[in-house]
């Protein structure tokens, strides 16, 4: 990835490109002053008000010298992806790839979730332009994000803001850590920062409880640095309970070129290290632990054994550098997405593409799939998600369509709830969708 940070554009400025703000700039509250508000008053737009005509990111429109499309339009023609490769470094030609994509046909027809709300004070960060996972969410109503320093919860029950890992009370080994990205599953809250600091906290059970303090914050578990290496941005962080071991691991994908699995519950001990020969910007493991995707400054996508460190497979037709990869829970699809502006669905079995899924606006920064396997979503740098129908092979899709950086998206782990983060300085916040229920679930069949 890019070892430069980020700096302007905001949803109100006139050219539009993926470099958001600083996060010093991009809330107009310090941090404490935002909890403080978010904790007396909620600023929330629902479903009912989007049913009045409010619209969902709270902009009013009626009152701007410009509508809705007409923006839209302005950002669309505007709005300038970031490629690390030229046409001539690339391993194909971008008319083969628009090939590619029109060889799958999309409908954009579906509804697989619907707006629930949208809360206007819970504002995200973008520290790095090109890492967009700072969204988590543990249930259909408790998400984690980033907000300048802090990764706060927020309780959808409770209204209740809390911050749970405070970076300003920590002695970092090069100062002040700015937080490049994020995870938290259970109990375990994870930030890795630019420099190669990880700090890891234990979230306090009662988070979701309407007793919970706004001064609870995260027991400390760890806070060092794991790389002396001087390029070592933290570009992702995936925490993995293999089944052979009850010890949760954290996969820590690097820009010093490596990828290290960490025994979080014995103090960090590195388990296991797989060297590339790339910086490494994503590690996804498959369900059932035995291999690893990794994706990096490089066009391939490489398969290695979680054991060995061998390389096993390699996914190689896109076009620039890859940020963003995920396994079906079934364990034989894979997806991958690239600066390219596209994310491909991969048969391990055969290591062949099935589909190429276009992005509209930018690279593919994120995906994920819910547990249940049944839908994938995929959210480019700013203004787009999509979510797909693994049941009809990715031929029917749902556009989610906004304004404002896209921080990272969440599925809840029952698959119920959809979270998408929004960075920007004037309308920055976290977009809540329910999963659209029309009847029984039915067993079709779809990708194995």
């Amino acid at each position: 990835m890019s070892e430069s940070g980020s700096s302007g554009g905001t949803f109100s400025e006139d050219e539009d490109h993926e470099d958001p703000v600083n996060p010093e700039e991009a809330a107009p509250l310090e941090t404490e002053a935002f909890l403080e508000e978010a904790s007396k008053r909620s600023s929330r737009v629902t479903r009912e008000d989007v049913l009045k005509g409010q619209d969902p990111q709270g902009i009013p429109w009626s009152t701007l010298d410009t509508s809705r499309a007409e923006y839209r339009q302005n950002r669309l023609h505007n709005y300038m992806n970031y490629e690390n490769l030229r046409d001539d470094q690339a391993p194909a030609s971008k008319q083969a790839l628009e090939e590619e994509i029109n060889a799958h046909a999309v409908r954009q027809d579906a509804e697989m979730f619907e707006f629930e709300n949208n809360e206007r004070l819970l504002r995200s960060s973008i520290v790095h332009f090109q890492l967009r996972n700072l969204v988590w969410a543990t249930s259909s109503h408790d998400v984690f994000v980033t907000h300048v320093n802090e990764i706060v919860h927020y309780s959808y029950h409770t209204e209740r803001t809390t911050p749970v890992l405070s970076l300003e009370r920590l002695q970092m080994s090069l100062g002040r850590m700015q937080i490049s990205t994020m995870a938290v599953e259970e109990s375990t809250c994870i930030a890795g920062s630019f420099y190669g600091d990880i700090v890891c906290v234990r979230v306090p059970h009662h988070m979701s409880s309407v007793e919970g303090s706004r001064e609870s914050r995260g027991e400390l578990l760890f806070c060092d640095r794991i790389t002396v290496d001087d390029n070592a941005i933290t570009n992702a962080i995936v925490i993995w309970k293999p089944r052979t071991n009850s010890s949760m691991q954290a996969v820590i994908s690097n820009n010093d070129m490596n990828v290290r699995v960490m025994d979080i519950e014995r103090g960090f001990s590195e388990t296991n290290k797989f060297q590339m020969p790339w910086s490494v910007n994503y590690t996804a493991i498959s369900p059932d632990g035995k291999l690893a995707c990794v994706v990096g400054d490089a066009t391939e996508a490489v398969l290695l054994d979680m054991t060995t460190g061998q390389r096993v497979g390699e996914c190689n037709k896109h076009l620039d550098y890859s940020f963003a990869a995920a396994w079906h829970p079934g364990g034989n699809l894979l997806t991958t997405g690239n600066q390219d502006k596209t994310s491909r669905v991969w048969d391990i079995r055969t290591m062949k593409c099935l589909a190429t899924l276009p992005g509209k606006i930018g690279a593919i920064r994120s995906l994920r799939f819910t547990n249940d396997g049944k839908y994938l979503a995929v959210a480019e740098p700013a203004d787009f998600v999509r979510l797909y129908d693994v049941s009809d092979n990715m031929h029917s899709c749902q556009e989610i369509d906004m304004f404002g950086e896209v921080s990272g998206i969440s599925f809840s782990p029952d698959g119920d709830a959809l979270f998408v983060g929004i960075a920007d300085r004037i309308y920055g916040s976290m977009m809540q969708f329910r999963r659209c229920r029309h009847g029984l679930l039915s067993n079709v069949d779809y990708y194995p």
